[in-house]
Protein backbone atom coordinates (compact mmCIF):
# COMPACT_ATOMS: atom_id res chain seq x y z
CA UNK A 1 0.00 0.00 0.00
CA UNK A 2 1.19 3.32 -0.44
CA UNK A 3 1.64 5.61 2.62
CA UNK A 4 0.85 8.89 0.85
CA UNK A 5 -2.36 9.53 -1.43
CA UNK A 6 -1.36 10.43 -4.99
CA UNK A 7 -1.89 14.52 -5.60
CA UNK A 8 -4.57 13.77 -8.61
CA UNK A 9 -6.46 11.67 -5.59
CA UNK A 10 -6.09 14.49 -3.23
CA UNK A 11 -8.83 16.28 -4.83
CA UNK A 12 -11.61 13.77 -3.70
CA UNK A 13 -13.52 14.32 -0.87
CA UNK A 14 -16.41 13.10 1.32
CA UNK A 15 -18.57 15.06 -0.70
CA UNK A 16 -17.03 13.89 -3.93
CA UNK A 17 -16.95 10.15 -3.09
CA UNK A 18 -19.93 9.58 -0.83
CA UNK A 19 -22.44 12.80 -0.96
CA UNK A 20 -22.63 13.84 -4.36
CA UNK A 21 -23.48 10.18 -5.56
CA UNK A 22 -26.18 9.77 -2.89
CA UNK A 23 -27.61 13.45 -3.65
CA UNK A 24 -27.46 12.79 -7.49
CA UNK A 25 -29.16 9.50 -7.57
CA UNK A 26 -31.97 10.87 -4.68
CA UNK A 27 -32.64 13.83 -7.37
CA UNK A 28 -32.87 11.44 -10.09
CA UNK A 29 -34.88 9.37 -8.51
CA UNK A 30 -36.91 11.34 -7.12
CA UNK A 31 -37.77 12.83 -11.04
CA UNK A 32 -38.12 9.58 -12.64
CA UNK A 33 -40.91 8.74 -9.85
CA UNK A 34 -42.72 11.90 -11.31
CA UNK A 35 -41.84 10.44 -14.66
CA UNK A 36 -43.37 7.09 -13.57
CA UNK A 37 -47.16 8.47 -12.20
CA UNK A 38 -47.03 11.19 -15.70
CA UNK A 39 -46.37 8.22 -17.94
CA UNK A 40 -48.89 5.78 -16.36
CA UNK A 41 -51.53 8.41 -16.19
CA UNK A 42 -51.00 9.20 -19.71
CA UNK A 43 -51.37 5.52 -20.83
CA UNK A 44 -54.26 5.41 -18.92
CA UNK A 45 -56.24 8.18 -20.12
CA UNK A 46 -54.86 7.74 -23.95
CA UNK A 47 -56.63 4.16 -23.83
CA UNK A 48 -59.77 4.39 -21.33
CA UNK A 49 -61.01 7.78 -22.11
CA UNK A 50 -60.84 7.33 -26.13
CA UNK A 51 -63.81 8.38 -28.33
CA UNK A 52 -64.74 7.09 -31.62
CA UNK A 53 -63.81 9.83 -33.39
CA UNK A 54 -60.55 10.64 -32.48
CA UNK A 55 -57.92 10.33 -34.98
CA UNK A 56 -56.35 7.03 -35.70
CA UNK A 57 -52.39 9.36 -35.30
CA UNK A 58 -52.96 8.73 -31.54
CA UNK A 59 -51.81 5.79 -31.71
CA UNK A 60 -48.53 7.11 -32.89
CA UNK A 61 -48.40 9.33 -30.13
CA UNK A 62 -49.11 6.11 -27.84
CA UNK A 63 -46.33 4.41 -29.23
CA UNK A 64 -43.70 7.05 -29.23
CA UNK A 65 -44.89 8.27 -25.63
CA UNK A 66 -44.44 4.38 -24.64
CA UNK A 67 -40.78 5.06 -26.34
CA UNK A 68 -39.56 7.76 -24.84
CA UNK A 69 -40.26 6.02 -21.61
CA UNK A 70 -38.47 2.87 -22.58
CA UNK A 71 -35.20 5.06 -23.74
CA UNK A 72 -35.29 7.22 -20.39
CA UNK A 73 -35.68 3.86 -18.24
CA UNK A 74 -32.64 2.86 -20.09
CA UNK A 75 -30.81 5.55 -19.46
CA UNK A 76 -31.37 5.71 -16.02
CA UNK A 77 -30.02 1.78 -15.23
CA UNK A 78 -27.07 3.09 -17.25
CA UNK A 79 -26.51 5.71 -15.10
CA UNK A 80 -27.01 4.57 -12.13
CA UNK A 81 -24.74 1.21 -13.43
CA UNK A 82 -22.12 3.97 -13.68
CA UNK A 83 -22.46 6.04 -11.02
CA UNK A 84 -22.71 3.28 -8.19
CA UNK A 85 -19.82 1.09 -9.81
CA UNK A 86 -17.60 4.41 -9.83
CA UNK A 87 -18.24 5.31 -6.29
CA UNK A 88 -17.83 1.99 -5.53
CA UNK A 89 -14.45 1.47 -6.77
CA UNK A 90 -13.17 5.59 -5.42
CA UNK A 91 -14.24 4.93 -2.19
CA UNK A 92 -12.63 1.72 -1.83
CA UNK A 93 -9.34 2.82 -3.33
CA UNK A 94 -9.55 5.51 -0.77
CA UNK A 95 -9.92 3.39 2.09
CA UNK A 96 -7.37 0.75 0.98
CA UNK A 97 -4.99 3.25 -0.75
CA UNK A 98 -5.41 0.85 -3.90
CA UNK A 99 -5.38 3.87 -6.32
CA UNK A 100 -4.29 1.81 -9.23
CA UNK A 101 -7.55 -0.30 -9.35
CA UNK A 102 -9.38 3.12 -9.71
CA UNK A 103 -7.03 4.50 -12.41
CA UNK A 104 -7.78 0.94 -14.17
CA UNK A 105 -11.15 1.49 -14.03
CA UNK A 106 -11.50 5.00 -15.38
CA UNK A 107 -9.20 3.95 -18.55
CA UNK A 108 -10.33 0.85 -19.56
CA UNK A 109 -13.15 -0.50 -17.51
CA UNK A 110 -15.55 -2.30 -19.99
CA UNK A 111 -18.79 -1.72 -17.92
CA UNK A 112 -17.62 2.35 -17.58
CA UNK A 113 -17.75 1.71 -21.59
CA UNK A 114 -20.56 -0.08 -21.85
CA UNK A 115 -23.04 2.33 -19.51
CA UNK A 116 -21.73 5.21 -21.02
CA UNK A 117 -22.45 4.16 -24.26
CA UNK A 118 -26.07 3.21 -23.33
CA UNK A 119 -26.41 6.52 -21.83
CA UNK A 120 -25.01 8.68 -25.00
CA UNK A 121 -27.08 6.67 -27.39
CA UNK A 122 -30.39 6.91 -25.64
CA UNK A 123 -29.98 10.84 -25.07
CA UNK A 124 -29.90 10.67 -29.02
CA UNK A 125 -32.60 8.70 -29.21
CA UNK A 126 -34.40 10.48 -27.35
CA UNK A 127 -34.99 13.36 -29.45
CA UNK A 128 -37.68 10.89 -31.04
CA UNK A 129 -40.07 13.54 -29.18
CA UNK A 130 -38.96 16.13 -31.86
CA UNK A 131 -40.99 13.78 -34.34
CA UNK A 132 -44.18 13.94 -32.37
CA UNK A 133 -43.75 17.92 -31.83
CA UNK A 134 -43.30 18.04 -35.44
CA UNK A 135 -45.90 16.01 -36.51
CA UNK A 136 -48.97 18.20 -34.20
CA UNK A 137 -46.85 21.32 -35.52
CA UNK A 138 -48.12 19.54 -38.99
CA UNK A 139 -51.41 19.18 -38.39
CA UNK A 140 -51.64 22.62 -37.09
CA UNK A 141 -50.54 24.15 -39.84
CA UNK A 142 -53.00 22.46 -41.86
CA UNK A 143 -50.76 19.57 -42.93
CA UNK A 144 -48.60 22.00 -44.73
CA UNK A 145 -45.26 20.08 -46.28
CA UNK A 146 -43.07 23.50 -46.46
CA UNK A 147 -43.85 23.76 -42.44
CA UNK A 148 -42.91 19.97 -41.86
CA UNK A 149 -39.93 19.68 -44.12
CA UNK A 150 -37.67 21.71 -42.97
CA UNK A 151 -38.47 20.81 -39.31
CA UNK A 152 -37.51 17.44 -40.46
CA UNK A 153 -34.29 18.32 -42.26
CA UNK A 154 -33.27 20.21 -39.31
CA UNK A 155 -34.02 17.67 -36.72
CA UNK A 156 -32.49 14.66 -38.68
CA UNK A 157 -29.01 16.83 -39.37
CA UNK A 158 -29.29 17.65 -35.42
CA UNK A 159 -29.36 13.72 -34.39
CA UNK A 160 -26.67 12.70 -36.90
CA UNK A 161 -24.15 15.25 -35.36
CA UNK A 162 -25.62 13.99 -31.85
CA UNK A 163 -24.80 10.60 -33.20
CA UNK A 164 -21.46 11.44 -34.66
CA UNK A 165 -20.39 13.14 -31.50
CA UNK A 166 -21.69 10.00 -29.31
CA UNK A 167 -19.29 7.69 -31.36
CA UNK A 168 -16.39 10.21 -31.37
CA UNK A 169 -16.45 10.37 -27.65
CA UNK A 170 -16.74 6.50 -27.13
CA UNK A 171 -13.99 5.47 -29.06
CA UNK A 172 -11.50 8.46 -27.33
CA UNK A 173 -13.11 6.75 -23.86
CA UNK A 174 -12.03 3.46 -24.62
CA UNK A 175 -8.01 5.23 -23.87
CA UNK A 176 -7.37 8.40 -22.44
CA UNK A 177 -3.71 7.36 -22.40
CA UNK A 178 -2.49 9.05 -25.47
CA UNK A 179 -2.77 12.64 -26.62
CA UNK A 180 -4.67 11.43 -29.82
CA UNK A 181 -7.40 9.68 -27.88
CA UNK A 182 -7.24 12.98 -25.12
CA UNK A 183 -7.73 15.26 -28.79
CA UNK A 184 -10.31 12.70 -29.90
CA UNK A 185 -12.59 13.50 -27.18
CA UNK A 186 -12.08 17.02 -27.16
CA UNK A 187 -13.48 17.16 -30.24
CA UNK A 188 -16.57 14.98 -29.27
CA UNK A 189 -17.00 17.29 -26.20
CA UNK A 190 -17.19 20.10 -28.97
CA UNK A 191 -19.36 18.55 -30.98
CA UNK A 192 -21.80 17.49 -28.35
CA UNK A 193 -21.99 20.91 -26.99
CA UNK A 194 -23.06 22.11 -30.99
CA UNK A 195 -26.14 19.16 -31.10
CA UNK A 196 -27.10 20.50 -27.50
CA UNK A 197 -26.89 24.27 -28.91
CA UNK A 198 -29.11 22.88 -31.91
CA UNK A 199 -31.71 20.68 -30.06
CA UNK A 200 -32.77 24.39 -28.27
CA UNK A 201 -32.68 25.68 -31.37
CA UNK A 202 -34.97 23.45 -33.32
CA UNK A 203 -37.36 22.92 -30.32
CA UNK A 204 -37.60 26.71 -29.95
CA UNK A 205 -38.44 27.12 -33.56
CA UNK A 206 -41.03 24.35 -33.50
CA UNK A 207 -42.31 25.82 -30.47
CA UNK A 208 -42.67 29.52 -32.10
CA UNK A 209 -44.33 27.90 -35.33
CA UNK A 210 -46.72 26.38 -33.13
CA UNK A 211 -47.57 28.96 -31.02
CA UNK A 212 -47.38 31.31 -33.38
CA UNK A 213 -50.07 30.06 -35.77
CA UNK A 214 -52.90 29.46 -32.51
CA UNK A 215 -52.09 32.92 -31.99
CA UNK A 216 -52.79 33.52 -35.70
CA UNK A 217 -55.79 31.44 -35.83
CA UNK A 218 -57.14 33.12 -33.12
CA UNK A 219 -56.51 36.82 -34.47
CA UNK A 220 -58.22 35.80 -37.67
CA UNK A 221 -61.12 34.74 -35.58
CA UNK A 222 -61.20 37.44 -33.82
CA UNK A 223 -61.13 39.72 -37.12
CA UNK A 224 -63.91 37.48 -38.08
CA UNK A 225 -66.25 37.98 -35.47
CA UNK A 226 -65.84 34.86 -33.57
CA UNK A 227 -66.06 35.11 -29.71
CA UNK A 228 -63.46 33.26 -28.04
CA UNK A 229 -62.42 33.37 -24.84
CA UNK A 230 -59.39 36.10 -24.00
CA UNK A 231 -58.04 32.67 -21.95
CA UNK A 232 -57.15 31.29 -25.01
CA UNK A 233 -53.89 33.36 -24.99
CA UNK A 234 -53.87 31.70 -21.64
CA UNK A 235 -53.56 28.57 -23.09
CA UNK A 236 -51.26 29.72 -25.80
CA UNK A 237 -48.44 30.50 -23.35
CA UNK A 238 -48.85 27.67 -21.42
CA UNK A 239 -48.36 25.09 -24.50
CA UNK A 240 -45.00 27.52 -25.16
CA UNK A 241 -43.87 26.51 -21.42
CA UNK A 242 -44.99 22.76 -22.14
CA UNK A 243 -43.61 22.31 -25.31
CA UNK A 244 -40.99 25.17 -25.21
CA UNK A 245 -39.38 25.53 -22.49
CA UNK A 246 -39.02 21.93 -20.05
CA UNK A 247 -36.61 20.16 -22.89
CA UNK A 248 -34.43 23.34 -24.23
CA UNK A 249 -34.42 25.31 -20.44
CA UNK A 250 -33.13 22.26 -19.24
CA UNK A 251 -30.33 22.03 -22.26
CA UNK A 252 -29.58 25.57 -21.67
CA UNK A 253 -29.02 25.30 -17.87
CA UNK A 254 -26.91 22.27 -18.17
CA UNK A 255 -25.10 23.75 -20.36
CA UNK A 256 -24.32 26.57 -18.22
CA UNK A 257 -23.69 24.54 -15.37
CA UNK A 258 -21.34 23.12 -17.25
CA UNK A 259 -19.09 25.13 -19.19
CA UNK A 260 -19.34 28.15 -15.97
CA UNK A 261 -17.09 28.45 -13.04
CA UNK A 262 -18.76 28.14 -9.59
CA UNK A 263 -22.21 27.38 -11.24
CA UNK A 264 -20.57 23.73 -11.63
CA UNK A 265 -20.10 22.65 -8.05
CA UNK A 266 -24.12 21.37 -7.56
CA UNK A 267 -24.54 19.02 -5.05
CA UNK A 268 -25.38 16.68 -7.14
CA UNK A 269 -25.02 15.95 -11.16
CA UNK A 270 -27.85 17.82 -13.96
CA UNK A 271 -27.14 15.69 -16.57
CA UNK A 272 -30.14 12.70 -15.82
CA UNK A 273 -32.60 15.59 -15.34
CA UNK A 274 -31.97 16.60 -19.01
CA UNK A 275 -32.17 13.75 -20.26
CA UNK A 276 -35.70 12.57 -18.65
CA UNK A 277 -36.71 16.17 -19.39
CA UNK A 278 -37.29 14.88 -23.36
CA UNK A 279 -39.37 12.45 -22.64
CA UNK A 280 -40.97 14.10 -20.20
CA UNK A 281 -42.07 17.35 -21.66
CA UNK A 282 -44.24 15.31 -24.44
CA UNK A 283 -45.50 13.32 -22.32
CA UNK A 284 -47.26 16.37 -19.69
CA UNK A 285 -48.54 17.78 -23.20
CA UNK A 286 -50.29 14.43 -23.61
CA UNK A 287 -51.85 14.45 -20.14
CA UNK A 288 -52.77 18.46 -20.03
CA UNK A 289 -54.58 17.90 -23.79
CA UNK A 290 -56.50 14.67 -21.97
CA UNK A 291 -57.72 16.40 -19.03
CA UNK A 292 -58.50 20.08 -21.63
CA UNK A 293 -55.86 21.79 -20.22
CA UNK A 294 -54.21 22.54 -22.95
CA UNK A 295 -54.53 24.75 -26.02
CA UNK A 296 -54.04 22.09 -28.38
CA UNK A 297 -57.39 20.49 -27.06
CA UNK A 298 -59.36 23.14 -28.56
CA UNK A 299 -57.77 22.33 -31.90
CA UNK A 300 -61.06 21.17 -33.05
CA UNK A 301 -63.58 24.34 -32.70
CA UNK A 302 -60.80 27.44 -32.85
CA UNK A 303 -57.44 26.62 -34.30
CA UNK A 304 -58.43 24.95 -37.57
CA UNK A 305 -61.58 27.38 -38.55
CA UNK A 306 -63.13 28.12 -41.90
CA UNK A 307 -65.69 31.53 -42.38
CA UNK A 308 -68.36 32.54 -44.46
CA UNK A 309 -69.18 35.74 -45.09
CA UNK A 310 -72.61 36.93 -46.71
CA UNK A 311 -73.88 35.02 -49.66
CA UNK A 312 -75.06 37.03 -52.43
CA UNK A 313 -78.40 36.23 -53.40
CA UNK A 314 -78.34 33.62 -55.30
CA UNK A 315 -74.70 33.05 -55.03
CA UNK A 316 -72.37 30.88 -53.51
CA UNK A 317 -71.55 31.10 -49.98
CA UNK A 318 -67.35 31.91 -49.92
CA UNK A 319 -65.61 29.87 -47.57
CA UNK A 320 -62.28 31.45 -46.24
CA UNK A 321 -59.74 28.28 -45.05
CA UNK A 322 -57.67 28.00 -41.70
CA UNK A 323 -56.51 24.54 -41.52
CA UNK A 324 -58.23 21.60 -42.58
CA UNK A 325 -60.78 20.81 -40.06
CA UNK A 326 -65.04 21.53 -41.39
CA UNK A 327 -65.62 24.63 -38.44
CA UNK A 328 -67.73 27.23 -40.35
CA UNK A 329 -68.29 30.39 -38.19
CA UNK A 330 -70.52 33.42 -38.39
CA UNK A 331 -69.30 37.15 -38.49
CA UNK A 332 -70.93 40.06 -36.88
CA UNK A 333 -74.84 40.78 -36.28
CA UNK A 334 -74.61 42.97 -39.32
CA UNK A 335 -74.47 39.50 -41.22
CA UNK A 336 -76.54 37.56 -38.87
CA UNK A 337 -78.29 35.99 -42.35
CA UNK A 338 -75.14 34.25 -42.87
CA UNK A 339 -76.07 30.31 -41.07
CA UNK A 340 -73.39 29.71 -38.18
CA UNK A 341 -72.80 25.81 -38.29
CA UNK A 342 -70.23 24.40 -35.62
CA UNK A 343 -68.65 20.91 -36.03
CA UNK A 344 -67.68 20.11 -32.53
CA UNK A 345 -65.08 17.46 -33.71
CA UNK A 346 -62.81 18.28 -31.16
CA UNK A 347 -59.27 16.58 -31.37
CA UNK A 348 -56.84 15.75 -28.31
CA UNK A 349 -53.50 16.21 -29.70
Amino acid sequence: MSATIPEEFALFTVEETIVYPIATLSVTYFIYGFYILLFGSCVYMMRSRRREDEPRYLNLYLSLTVALFALSTMFIAAFTLSLVARATVLFTALKLEEYEHFTDYELHSITKIVSFSIQQLTIVLLNTADYMLIYRCYVIWGSRKRVAVPLIVASVLTNVLGFVSFVVITISDTNLTTDSEDALFIIGDELSCVYSISSVVVNSVLTLLTAGRIWWIHRKARAHGVQTSDNFMYSVARIILESGIIYPGFIIAGLIMTNIDGLSDLPFDFYPLVAMSAGIAPTLIMVRAKLGMNVESLQGTVSEIRFTSIPAAGGVTPVFSIGNLSTVAPLESERRSARAVYEKDTIAV
